[in-house]
Order: structure tokens, then C-alpha cells, then sequence
């Protein structure tokens, strides 16, 4: 009998399962943003139901990513079963498991949860581990030092960690050595209230180029030791703490920030800072990032307390120690002589600059703030490689513009004075009108230097009219006529409307009609900035349009 073969139909590229899955990256699992983004899975089920090849291959997809909180609507017995497809555990909401998960490359756990125990030891690939602890709650019962010693054990079977992310805990010195040791690939480290530390003799980390650290306590000393075990450390993050006594921020009668003495055991802090600051410009020569965040309280009248801030001179020391500084990031309660010439000395490195001003509880004066002015001057026309700049301050010092002529200085009847005072004014106009060193500039930020935030309705409203900024004949190229126009980023859809409502701003800083508008000033002193892409005023964000309008003739 004869036999004919059998014939096959050519495989086309869907029945490739890697063909398949890359299309399935492409579905939207996720919808809204932050608080309200929410799992919508609707699409992807929906493909996967073409036939079996495409469930096979999108499943894993599907149950890539396990949030807790916002699939609380999924069944348990459906996150049973495909369990064993997460790779990444976060907020696990209500559900507490069984977990048949092996491959977890990522996990969001707490202290004392017995099922998140269990994920530890039964996923030795860990990648990335984020680990809250019990703060400020006491391990006092026979119970609690149990559980308390169950995840030491955990914690201590992982051996490939690249992320570890702690807070709330109080581990011994030869606990957290061995935790860091046996992770001796770790490229990122983070570390909150983590207590207990007081030596890391014998630890090295020659993989770890980001280190997170709230500093400003003192019961974990060694912590200022740590980047000596970093040598290629590259980013450097610090949160300062509620610990810092009163007394190492009050102002002197000069209004200059009084230093404190490192010998002192209640002011141990700035002997933290300047060791640290020591430790780097001996063992981290790639430490090309720094930021300092706070984590202050405010006082009744809604100011920060200013325990939780550095003081100028730190500011510096860590600058400083830094061989090349590209990124330096800071919330302060004032700007200062010492970290302004710090910064300028790092002017061939410096890309990215953002310093945030607050409103202290000690309520700095009319020459203190003329001084941040001056220094302001200082970095704008020194830092020529500045590529984004953020300048913020919670009030501001100016309640009007800037005019030619002398503004009069107004008497504040309960301190007695003089706001602004003629030096902040000559100061404010001295920046305006200088020019800029950093040519480059794509990115510009300033908020309350001439002005208090607009409220929100007052964003709204520069929402619904734009703001065009035309260039001076003396910008004009070759044989066309540039234009630019600064317009709000969340202008009307309707252009034509936008092209009625534009308030044309001319290079003197007026607009068609002869008018001193608000950010007429600053925005006459960017004109030679022509690289800049992104600019904010008083919180109110602008995009830069260029238009070429026809030749000269």
C-alpha cells in the first residue's frame, strides 16, 4: 500500500513561545498612577485565549508581579494556583498564602509574618529583598525572641542578594556583618533605623555602588565606617534624623549657623559627618552622587525643625571629599559661603544641582537671605557644565518683582526687620541680570525666589493661558527669524484659543501691551539660554517650542 508523508504547516513566528511573550509585554496589566493604580489583567486574558500556545506563554506574564493590595480582588483559590508563576512579591494584602513560588527574584516583607519567613528560606535566588522590621515595638516575650531568632535564620540563608532594602530593626555587629558577607554582591544598600551596628571589622562590599543610610543617630556608629568597605561606591544618600541636639543648629547674633564640638557626646552627629566625610575621600574615588534628604517634624507655626538638617560646613566636607561631583542633591535650612565655594570647585564635573531652602524654626533674617542671594550668584555664573538646576525655597523672598528703580523697604512690625531690605533687593536684580554661566542648561527650577507658590487656583489659571517668550532681533540666525515660546505643560488642546491667549513677552521683559508681567524678569534672563528644555517657575512647569517664522529679507 502506498504510504504518501505527511505534510506539516510552516511555523509561523506565533507559534514561537518567545514571540508570543514579548507580545504579551505589550498588553497594559496596570491602569492610573500611585494610589490609584489598580490591576486590570481584562486584555491579556483575553489573548491568552486565542488558544493554548498563547496561555502557556502568557501566563508567566500575567502573574509576573504579585501585588497584594491592589489584586485583592483576585479569588484565593486562583492566586494558589498560579503562585508559582511570581517572580516579585509586594503588599500582600489580605492573602497570606500557601505560596508555591521557588523563583522569586523579588519580595516586600515585614517583621514578624511567619508565611514571608517561609519565602526566604524557600527562595535561595533572591535578587531584591525589601525588609521592614519592628521600629519601636519591644521583643520582650519568650514568644517574640523566638519569632525574633526565626528570622535571623531567614535572613541569614540568603546568599544572592543584589538589593537589600532594611529598616526598624536593632541587629548586633556580628549579625550584620554576616548578613552583609554572605551578600558580598550587593550593588545597592539601604539602611533605616537600623541599630546596633558598632563595628564592621572584616566586611567588604566591592560590589556595591549605591548606599542609602538615615544618619544622624547614634546607636549604630559603624554605619560611618561603612563606605570604607565601598571602593566602588558611586551614589550616596542620606536622610537625616530626628536624633540631632537643639543646640548644633541655633544662629549666633551674626546670623551665621554656630559649629558644634565633636567632643561633645550629645552633638555626636557632626563627628559622624566629618569622619564619613574623611572615609570617602580615602576609599571611594567613583562617589560621583550625593543627597541629603530630612526627615524633620515642624513646629506649631508649620516650620521645620532644624535638628534635622546639616550644617553648611558638612555640606562642604562631604563636597569636597568627592574627586569628581556630578550630582549633589540637599535640603538645608540656609546656603552658605562654605558649600558655595565647595560646589564651584567641582564646576568641570557638576551636571545636576537642586538645593531646597526651608523656612526654620529660628526664622533666618533679611541678611541671611541675602547672602543665599549672593551665593546663588556665585554658583549661577561658575557652574558651566550644569545641565539641571533646582532652586526652592519655602517662602519667597520677594512679594513683588524686581523694578529699575529702588524698591522701598517695608518694616516688619513684629521682628523689626527690614523686608526686603536694599541689599536683598540689589542682590535679587545683580541675579537677574547677570548672565548665565551654564550655557547648557536643559532643565531650570525656581520656586519663591521672587515670590510666595501661587495657590492652586492660580495654577489652574496660568494653565488656561500660556506664556510666550520671543527672542531678541539680536538672536536672530542667518536668514530666518527665530521664535520661542514658553507655553504651560498642560495647555488647552484647542490651538487656536491658546494662540489668542498668549501673552507674547518681548526681550525688555514686557508684554505687547507695555505690561510687567510676573515672571517677566527671569524670563528675560534665560534668553541666552537656548539649550534649555524644561523650565518651572513658582511650581507652574513650562515646555519650550521653537518656531522658524521665514527668511530675512
Amino acid at each position: 500500500m502506498e504510504q504518501y508523508p505527511v505534510q506539516r504547516c510552516a511555523q509561523t513566528p506565533l507559534d514561537l513561545p518567545e514571540i508570543l511573550t514579548r507580545i504579551g509585554q505589550f498588553f497594559p496589566l496596570w491602569s492610573g498612577e500611585g494610589f490609584q493604580r489598580e490591576f486590570q489583567p481584562l486584555p491579556l486574558l483575553r489573548c491568552a485565549l486565542v488558544s493554548r500556545a498563547f496561555r502557556q506563554a502568557l501566563l508567566p506574564t500575567l502573574w509576573y508581579v504579585y501585588d497584594g493590595f491592589r489584586m485583592r480582588n483576585v479569588p484565593s483559590q486562583i492566586l494558589i494556583k498560579y503562585s508559582h508563576l511570581f517572580r516579585i512579591i509586594s503588599n500582600t494584602g489580605p492573602f497570606k498564602g500557601p505560596f508555591r513560588c521557588r523563583n522569586l527574584i523579588e519580595l516586600s516583607t515585614v517583621y514578624g509574618q511567619e508565611w514571608t519567613r517561609e519565602l526566604l528560606v524557600t527562595n535561595p535566588g533572591l535578587k531584591r529583598l525589601i525588609w521592614g522590621g519592628p521600629y519601636y515595638r519591644r521583643i520582650e516575650t519568650l514568644e517574640q525572641q523566638q519569632e525574633w531568632q526565626l528570622e535571623l535564620k531567614a535572613l541569614m540563608g540568603l546568599e544572592n542578594l543584589d538589593v537589600l532594602k532594611t529598616s526598624g530593626f536593632s541587629l548586633g555587629e556580628g549579625i550584620f556583618v554576616k548578613v552583609l558577607r554572605n551578600n558580598a554582591r550587593l550593588s545597592n544598600l539601604a539602611l533605616s533605623t537600623v541599630e546596633g551596628v558598632t563595628s564592621i571589622e572584616g566586611l567588604e562590599l566591592p560590589y556595591l555602588t549605591e548606599l542609602h543610610i538615615a544618619f544622624g543617630g547614634t546607636d549604630s556608629p559603624a554605619l560611618v565606617d561603612l563606605v570604607r568597605c565601598c571602593p566602588r561606591l558611586q551614589k550616596l544618600s542620606l536622610t537625616g534624623s530626628r536624633a540631632r541636639s537643639s543646640g548644633t543648629t541655633t544662629p549666633h547674633a551674626n546670623n551665621q549657623l554656630s559649629t558644634t564640638n565633636p567632643n561633645n557626646t550629645d552633638n555626636r552627629k557632626e563627628f559622624q559627618i566629618e569622619f564619613l566625610a574623611q572615609n570617602i575621600a580615602q576609599c571611594c574615588p567613583e562617589l560621583s552622587f550625593i543627597k541629603f534628604t530630612s526627615n524633620y517634624t515642624t513646629t506649631a507655626t508649620g516650620r521645620p525643625q532644624s535638628q534635622c538638617f546639616l550644617l553648611d560646613h558638612e555640606f562642604a566636607a562631604l563636597v569636597n571629599a568627592c574627586r569628581r561631583l556630578e550630582s549633589f542633591s540637599a535640603e538645608m535650612i540656609t546656603l552658605d559661603y562654605a558649600l558655595t565655594e565647595a560646589l564651584v570647585s567641582q564646576h568641570h564635573s557638576l551636571t545636576v544641582l537642586s538645593l531646597t531652602v526651608h523656612d526654620s524654626n529660628h526664622g533666618l533674617t533679611a541678611p541671611d537671605r541675602a547672602r543665599e542671594l549672593h551665593c546663588v550668584r556665585r554658583l549661577k555664573s561658575s557652574l558651566e557644565q550644569l545641565n539641571d538646576l533646582s532652586l526652592s525655597w519655602d517662602r519667597g523672598l520677594l512679594t513683588t518683582a524686581p523694578t529699575n528703580s529702588t524698591i522701598t523697604s517695608t518694616v516688619d512690625a513684629t521682628t523689626m526687620t527690614m523686608l526686603p531690605d536694599e541689599r536683598i533687593q540689589e542682590e535679587l536684580e545683580a541675579f537677574l541680570s547677570e548672565p548665565w554661566g551654564c550655557l547648557d542648561l536643559k532643565s531650570l527650577v525656581i520656586n519663591g525666589l521672587v515670590a510666595e507658590a501661587p495657590s492652586s487656583s492660580s495654577i489652574s489659571d496660568a494653565d488656561s493661558a500660556s506664556t510666550r517668550l520671543m527672542e531678541s532681533e539680536s538672536q536672530i540666525e542667518s536668514s530666518t527669524i527665530a521664535k520661542t515660546t514658553w507655553r504651560p505643560h498642560s495647555s488647552n488642546n484647542n490651538s487656536s484659543n491658546n494662540d489668542n491667549n498668549n501673552c507674547i513677552i518681548n526681550s525688555s521683559g514686557t508684554n505687547d501691551d507695555g505690561e510687567m508681567t510676573h515672571f517677566s524678569p527671569l524670563l528675560s534672563n534665560i534668553l541666552s539660554l537656548t539649550s534649555l528644555k524644561h523650565l518651572c517657575l513658582d511650581h507652574t512647569t513650562f515646555e519650550r517650542i521653537h518656531k522658524v517664522e521665514g527668511s530675512v529679507a
